[in-house]
Parts: C-alpha cells; sequence; structure tokens
C-alpha cells in the first residue's frame, strides 16, 4: 500500500528529519522553506564537516547533499556516513551532472540523483519514493524475522522448564527487533509490595553507555504504576509525561505474558534514538513471540505439578512395598542410588539419570501380589515358589501398565532380571537386546541384595560382593555397567570415607 505525503513526513519520534548539504545559500534557504511547509524537520549546513560535527544531534532520516563543496566533496560525505553507519536515505545535488557522476554516486550509496536547477516538488517526490523503499525493505526485513521468530517459539515450545523459556524469549526479542535492551518481569502473586520480580535483562553489546542507566529509570517500579499490563503497547517519553527526564528519546515496547489465569508476566523492549521507535507491525510481530512463551510457561509449571505428583506416586507406591516385607525395608531407595550413581557415571543426561532412579524405585512392585511370608523362610525355596517369585517382573509391569506416565519406567521393572548371557526371565534377552535402564538396575540390584540381611543368610561384605559382581560380568551382567560401577562405587567410598574421618578428627579435637 502506498502512503500519503504525510506520512512520510513523521516519524516515530516526531517529524522526518532532513539534513541538506550545501555550500549556495539559496538552495539551503529554498528547500528549508519548503521541506518544512511540508511537515518535515529541517537543519541545513554549508559544509560537509559541519554536517558531520551535527550528525549525531540531527539524527537525519534524510541527507541532501551537495556533490561539489569546498573541503570535504558530497561522494566523501557519502563514504564517511556509511564508516559511521548512518541509516539516513542520501540523496546526491549537483549542478554540474553527467553519467559517469551520477554511477559514482549511485556506487557509493546514493539512493537518487537531483540536477540543479531541480523544482521542489521533484524533491519531495523522490524523499517520499526513497522512504517508501526503505519502507518495503524493512517489511523484507521482518517478514524474515518472522520465520526467526517461528524457530524460536518452537524451541520455547519444546522446553518444559522456565529458565530456558526466559533465555531464549529475552535474546530473541533483543536481537530480532533490534533492541537496545530487554526487561523481562515476572509476576508474584500475593505480594502487594512489589508484584513483580526481574527475571531477566539482556542489552545489545554495542548499545550505547548510557542504555543501561536510562533502562533503570524508566523500567522499573515508575512504569509499573503507569501500566495496565493488559495489552501489548508502544509507548514514548511524551505519552508518559517523562520528556524532561528523558536524556534521551526512546520507544517502548511493553507486552504481557498472559496465561490462562492471567497475567504471568511482562516484556519490555527498549529504544533509544537514532534507532527508529517500534511500529505496530513490530508489536503484532513480536506478540506472537510473547503468546508462545506464555503458553510454554504455563506448560512447565504444569509439567512441574506432574513431575512432583509423579515422584510423590513412585514414593507412596515404594513404601506400600517396602512397609511389607521388613528385610527388604530401605533396598528400592539403596538400589536406585546406586542405579543413578551408574547412569551419571555412564554420562547419562539428567532426565535418563532420573527415569532409571525412579525405575529403580519401582522395581519390585511386583511383589506386591506374593506372599512374603513364603519367600522369607530360611529353607531353600521350591520350585512353585521359585516360579511365584520369578513372577514378580510380569506383576510389576502388569501393575503399571494401566499408569500411563509410569510407563518409562516398565523396561526396568519388568526386565531387571535378565542376563548378559541370555539365561534370565522373563524373556531371557541377551547382551544389548536388554533395555540399558535395566542392565543398571541388574548390577545395582543385587549388589544391594547380597549386602543386606536375609532371613535365610547374614550380609555379605562389600568386598565379597564386589568379587563376584566382578566375576559375573560378561555372563550374568553387562561388563561396560560393571566396569563403571566398580569405578563409581571407588570414587563413593573414597569421598564417603574421607568425610568420616574429618568428622572424626572434628571429634576428637573437641
Amino acid at each position: 500500500m502506498t502512503m500519503k505525503l504525510e506520512e512520510y513526513s513523521t516519524g516515530e519520534f516526531g517529524p522526518t528529519r532532513v539534513l541538506v548539504v550545501d555550500d549556495e545559500p539559496s538552495i539551503r534557504e529554498l528547500l528549508l522553506d519548503f521541506l518544512e511547509m511540508e511537515g518535515f524537520w529541517v537543519v541545513a549546513v554549508s559544509r560537509a564537516e559541519e554536517a558531520l560535527q551535527r550528525l549525531e544531534a540531527v539524527r537525519p532520516d534524510v541527507v541532501l547533499m551537495d556533490l561539489e563543496m569546498p573541503g570535504m566533496n558530497g561522494l566523501e560525505l557519502l563514504q564517511e556516513l556509511e564508516k559511521r553507519n548512518c541509516r539516513a536515505l542520501p540523496i546526491m545535488m549537483t549542478g554540474y551532472g553527467t553519467v559517469e557522476t551520477a554511477i559514482e554516486a549511485m556506487k557509493n550509496g546514493a539512493y537518487d540523483y537531483l540536477l540543479k536547477p531541480f523544482k521542489v516538488p521533484e524533491v519531495i517526490r523522490i524523499i517520499g519514493r526513497g522512504l517508501e523503499k526503505k519502507r518495503l525493505e524493512e517489511e523484507n526485513v521482518e517478514l524474515k524475522e518472522l520465520v526467526d521468530l517461528y524457530d524460536a517459539s518452537e524451541k520455547m515450545g519444546a522446553s518444559l522448564t522456565p529458565d530456558h523459556t526466559y533465555d531464549v524469549l529475552v535474546e530473541t526479542m533483543g536481537t530480532r527487533s533490534k533492541a537496545h535492551a530487554v526487561c523481562l518481569w515476572r509476576f508474584e502473586e500475593g505480594d502487594e509490595e512489589l508484584p513483580y520480580q526481574r527475571v531477566r535483562r539482556w542489552i545489545d553489546p554495542e548499545a550505547p553507555q548510557k542504555t543501561r542507566s536510562v533502562l533503570d529509570r524508566i523500567v522499573g517500579p515508575r512504569l509499573y504504576e503507569e501500566l495496565a499490563w493488559e495489552e501489548a503497547q508502544i509507548l514514548r517519553p511524551d505519552e508518559l509525561g517523562w520528556t524532561e527526564t528523558c536524556e534521551v528519546p526512546f520507544s517502548l515496547l511493553c507486552m504481557p505474558l498472559r496465561g490462562e489465569e492471567g497475567v504471568l508476566g511482562a516484556v519490555v523492549v527498549l529504544r533509544l534514538a537514532p534507532r527508529r521507535g517500534f511500529r505496530e507491525s513490530k508489536r503484532k510481530l513480536l506478540s506472537v513471540l510473547t503468546d508462545r512463551a506464555a503458553a510454554a510457561l504455563e506448560n512447565a509449571r504444569l509439567y512441574e505439578d506432574l513431575q512432583y505428583t509423579f515422584k510423590q506416586t513412585i514414593q507412596a507406591l515404594a513404601n506400600i512395598l517396602e512397609d511389607r516385607d521388613p528385610y527388604t525395608r530401605g533396598h528400592s531407595e539403596r538400589v536406585s542410588k546406586y542405579a543413578r550413581m551408574i547412569a551419571r557415571g555412564m554420562g547419562l543426561s539428567d532426565e535418563e539419570v532420573e527415569r532409571i532412579a525412579d525405575s529403580a524405585l519401582m522395581h519390585d512392585i511386583g511383589k506386591l501380589g506374593i506372599r512374603f511370608e513364603e519367600l522369607n523362610k530360611a529353607d531353600p525355596l521350591t520350585e512353585s515358589e521359585y516360579e511365584m517369585f520369578k513372577s514378580h517382573t510380569t506383576r510389576g509391569k502388569w501393575i503399571l501398565e494401566p499408569i500411563e506416565f509410569l510407563h518409562p519406567l516398565i523396561p526396568g521393572v519388568y526386565h531387571h532380571h535378565e542376563r548378559w548371557d541370555g539365561r534370565g526371565y522373563p524373556q531371557g534377552l541377551e547382551k544389548e537386546e536388554t533395555p540399558l535402564m535395566a542392565r543398571i538396575l541388574a548390577v545395582a540390584d543385587t549388589y544391594d541384595a547380597m549386602t543386606s540381611h536375609r532371613a535365610y543368610r547374614r550380609a555379605l561384605p562389600h568386598e565379597v560382593a564386589m568379587r563376584e559382581i566382578e566375576d559375573c560380568a560378561g555372563t550374568q551382567f553387562d561388563p561396560q555397567v560393571v566396569e563403571v560401577f566398580v569405578e563409581e562405587m571407588q570414587k563413593y567410598r573414597r569421598d564417603h570415607t574421607s568425610r568420616a574421618e574429618r568428622w572424626r578428627a572434628l571429634a576428637e579435637s573437641g
């Protein structure tokens, strides 16, 4: 859609700023009068050197420059503007135009070329056309940003931790919106004095030094009091009544993180002049990202609640099991500890480690359907009693199958009595056919069984149990799991011994 002329002369921080650089007084006066009549904010200077000195103060959107001037000429000024990363639209003017000079000017970055004498409406037409081109280029950039924002939203959607969502959100907001700074607040329920807490702050490495001080001044309690936080807003100093206390013009994009039960927090994105203020299109674009972030945070909260319930359920079932059999009291906890030790030693992810440890807590859950008084007798088990004992793996699977969120634990529960040589039960799997979780549990379970008291025998010493496990590597147990277990157990006992010695020495010293 083509913009109207008045839209060209109005920018986010006020009227479009035009810097005229020409050594002819009549040209400067002509452009100054007519451009101001059209609503532009104009500064006119006679030399390129003066234009560069006033560049930061003027922050032009358009630079109209003469080609031939005393001292630095127009082409040299173009090159200097490029070095200083000036984003103004450069337009060259000359009374001695040739095809060669026009080509040279365009090569150096000029948008267009005006021959003197010119008519002012032609100047305004070229400025409007140039600003329209810049707008379309920025829209293309925003389209690419939309793709990048989609990728970021996918990352947040896959995250189940608030911290990861916070990190992705502030970094994406900052880099994709070309902001100087981003603040992320989380609202705390029930805290009337301080209902928000800043959880992340991102600052552009190339931002001006004053960015932090401006951010601290405007993004704090004062801003919180000014905003309703119910919808995304674009704010500027004059709208907040802060013009007198503002060091430099700024634009704020304030967006709530809204969940199903209300506002979870807010994101504040800051741009300082001379970067352009936020447009409505940018607000809509980034609102998509904040909506996705809010959904990710809600999912993370629900996941944490589910994990808490999950842990409670597992612990309750383990307590029921061990309450029935005094000889195995504490067995599941110890097997879980040893299994976690092995899993970490094998370099598994935190998620895998916890899953294996939880499966260890549940590994004997099938014994709930077995008569303990018969299995804990001092005499050897009969064949039928042994078959009953072996059924606890199948029973365990049967107990857990109706509970969907406990399904990841079933491989350890069902297969922890398989053997490396294929002579185990319930399926006679061999080597890597048995899930790694179960191969780890087999070692942890056997070690604790041998080093614990039973009705039919006394606990074996640690050294004897370790020697037996090492001897069975490659037949009953996965050799790699045994190797890791031996290493980790040595570390554990060494650390435990040194800690006990320190406490003993401390006690003896009084």
